[in-house]
């Protein structure tokens, strides 16, 4: 018998995934259960719907992260800074003000997307990965110059 399952049920499956299980299993168990419901008529079509729509989502996902790569990828952001003696700065450059920085951009970034291990202390031109999506690092290039 052909059930969708409403839950995720262990050794067996996660919710809504199409499973074939034997009759007395499906009738009851996991149908009693409130765990899956037959896969016939209208539940069966809307399943069919969800997964033509998730797969649909997806896909504009994935191209909207690509367009935002590439706009990371040939971004360069330069960051004026106050510094020291020695090219030591004031502070530091931190995941939040490249996020920031972007976002006066207009490339929407959040701070935890920013690959930064640590807190960029000197001056110079670093490579920041971003990650946009699933697979999707585009690097940005950071200069941290002198302020003036």
């Amino acid at each position: 018998m052909k059930v969708i399952l409403t839950t995720d049920v262990a050794k067996l499956g996660k919710s809504g995934e199409l499973k074939d299980v034997a009759e007395g299993y499906a009738r009851n168990y996991l149908i009693k259960s409130n765990l899956a419901v037959p896969a016939a008529g209208g539940a069966y079509r809307a399943w069919q719907h969800d997964i033509a729509s998730r797969e649909d989502k997806r896909k504009r996902e994935r191209e909207e992260a690509e367009i935002a790569a590439n706009r990371i990828g040939s971004t360069t952001l330069t960051m004026g800074v106050k510094v020291g003696e020695g090219g030591k700065l004031y502070g530091s450059i931190t995941t939040q003000d490249i996020a920031d920085a972007l976002g006066r951009r207009g490339i929407v970034v959040d701070k935890h997307k920013v690959d930064l291990d640590q807190p960029l202390k000197s001056l110079g031109t670093y490579k920041v990965a971003i990650k946009v999506h699933a697979g999707m690092t585009p690097e940005v290039t950071v200069i941290v110059e002198p302020k003036g």
